[in-house]
């Protein structure tokens, strides 16, 4: 290890299979270190086991394993960087820097060998007459300067620790930045008068600054200084703080930056994934809240609330993120599962906003147990089997679900030739009771079929058929009238008879219901159920709580006709 005359830095070479060389800033508060400002790798099986400062601080000297090595040392931040070496005939195993001279002193070789130190490259230079005592030093094990190595600060003396400066790094305008807490250090030996603390510079509106310290500050006490980022503006933004006291070097100055970019909204959802509890289909369930929290650094406006998907009448929601969402503030979205069928119900939720990743979509999944089990009631069955003109009748029951209560209507289908079904128009379920309704099937057979039969001409009544006999009497008379007059030779009184006797002929014949109309019609034979089996399908329909119709399965039966 080495640490900077100053007491500004510390460095460190460590290393277990590549070696390593680090550079940590020094608190003049309390002497701590934070994590290393620099770190060189040093490279496989590279090590180093001499560090040593010279008295100006702006060089450090490592012997490694391939040689001696000089850094430059960056005086705000402690930060190595390595000029090109190795150092030539130039051996650092056991060496000294002097506290007071630009000169290093090393051990080797039987003798003591002086360098004077380049402050503009680092180079070592040994001084004429170097090696002293040679011979004299052999075996020596360690190499020290006496004396007091650094004179006290005389008078007032100030720092700013940390010396890098503050940096807000990237914020909207108008938001503030972390903040930055920096140390003024009074390293003197007098009180230090503190006259004021300011910020100043270009962008000096887009920063401020809290401080504890009093008016004076006493040798090797401190105060802090907080400072803050606010940019008033887009882009690159600077200024500088700075602390006017009566040390040498007054005012004491510390970099400001950051950079102010434009508001932008982000959001962030609270659960990921909504939870929902297993309910009865047809029912609804407790209401699931989603937190929007606006995590960017502009306002968040929500556009749209939907849900897709391939359940999405199984959901519901209430949008209350109807009005902007400042910065850090959230809001929130009501989710209900109401299911309309049952299983694994799932849908997506679907955000449309105006952050970057818009629309946002979250998975929805639920359980629904059926609204109702159907099936046979006590001493009742689902298959029947009957003779062609019997009736089937199937004694069923509907039991519901936990919480379920409704009215469920009833049609029936399926019934083969010759045969009807019916079902009640609809079953009330409530109370968790099970519903017990009846189906029955008629059907057609010998058992109901005429005793005799039918007649394809159906008789004539008797009084249908007295016209009958009064027309052939009037034909009779008419015939006989016809050749009377015939033969009294009258041409006129033969035509009179002859339409006279057509029109008796006509009214006749309609009072005897002659002509068309006749109801010698032919009757139909009987339809009979054939043999064989059948599924008698019982559908049911009912509606949700929520108004919505439910899936629901059908009802199989089976008939079997004899």
């Amino acid at each position: 290890m080495a640490i900077d005359p100053q007491g500004r830095f510390l460095f460190a070479g460590w290393g277990n299979v590549s070696g390593f060389l680090d550079s940590c800033a020094i608190s003049p508060v309390d002497g701590t270190t934070g994590r290393p400002s620099s770190t060189i790798d040093l490279g496989l099986n590279t090590y180093t086991d001499v560090l040593l400062v010279e008295n100006s601080g702006n060089f450090l000297y490592a012997n490694q394993t391939a040689g001696a090595f000089v850094y430059s040392i960056d005086q705000v931040t402690g930060a190595l960087t390595q000029i090109p070496g190795p150092l030539a005939n130039v051996t650092l195993d056991i060496a000294v820097a002097d506290p007071q001279g630009p000169y290093l002193y090393s051990v080797f070789g039987g003798g003591i060998h002086a360098y004077q130190v380049d402050q503009q490259s680092g180079g070592l230079t040994e001084i004429p007459g170097s090696p002293f005592n040679s011979g004299a030093t052999n075996g020596a094990s360690g190499l020290v300067i006496s004396g007091n190595p650094v004179q006290a600060v005389s008078g007032p003396a100030a720092t700013i620790f940390p010396s890098t400066g503050y940096s807000g790094g990237t914020v909207a305008v108008g938001s503030s930045g972390q903040t930055g807490v920096f140390s003024l250090v009074n390293i003197g030996n007098q009180n230090l008068a503190i006259n004021s603390i300011s910020i100043a510079g270009p962008n000096a509106s887009s920063f401020s600054q809290t401080h504890t310290c009093a008016s004076t500050l006493a040798p090797n006490a401190n105060c802090s200084i907080s400072i803050n980022f606010t940019p008033a503006s887009l882009g690159m933004l600077s200024a500088t703080l700075q602390v006017a006291d009566n040390a040498p070097g007054t005012p004491q100055t510390l970099a400001l930056n950051g950079t102010g970019v434009a508001p932008a909204p982000a959001v962030v959802f609270s659960p990921t994934l909504p939870s929902f509890p297993t309910i009865t289909e047809g029912t609804t369930g407790a209401a699931q809240t989603l937190t929007v929290m606006s995590s960017g650094t502009g306002q968040l406006h929500v556009a749209s609330v939907a849900i897709t998907g391939p359940n999405p009448s199984d959901f519901s929601f209430t949008n209350n993120c109807t009005a902007p969402v400042a910065p850090g503030a959230n809001c929130t979205i009501l989710l209900v599962f109401n299911p309309i069928g049952p299983g694994q119900r799932t849908a997506n939720l679907t955000i449309t906003d105006d952050a970057p990743n818009s629309p946002q979509s979250i998975s929805l999944s639920a359980t629904a147990n059926p609204a109702f089990t159907p099936g046979p009631a006590p001493n009742g069955s689902m298959t029947a089997t009957v003779s062609a003109g019997q009736p089937a009748q199937y004694m069923l029951q509907l039991t519901p679900g936990a919480g379920y209560t409704g009215t469920v209507s009833l049609t029936c289908s399926g019934a083969p030739l010759g045969a009807a079904c019916q079902v009640p128009a609809s079953v009330s379920i409530s109370s968790g009771a099970a519903a017990l309704f009846t189906v029955t099937v008629t059907t057609s057979g010998a058992a109901s079929a005429p005793l005799s039969a039918p007649l394809r001409i159906k008789p004539i009544p008797v009084l249908r058929l007295l016209p009958f006999l009064a027309l052939a009497l009037i034909l009779l008379l008419a015939s006989k009238t016809l050749r009377t007059l015939q033969n009294a030779g009258s041409p006129r009184r033969l035509r009179l008879a002859t339409v006279l006797a057509s029109a008796v002929f006509c009214v006749a014949c309609g009072v005897a219901g002659c002509g068309g109309g006749s109801n010698n019609t032919l009757i139909p034979p009987p339809i009979f159920t054939p043999s064989g089996t059948s599924t008698i399908t019982v559908t049911p329909s009912a509606m949700s709580s929520t108004g919505k119709p439910l899936q629901l399965q059908p009802i199989q039966l089976t008939l079997t006709v004899k």
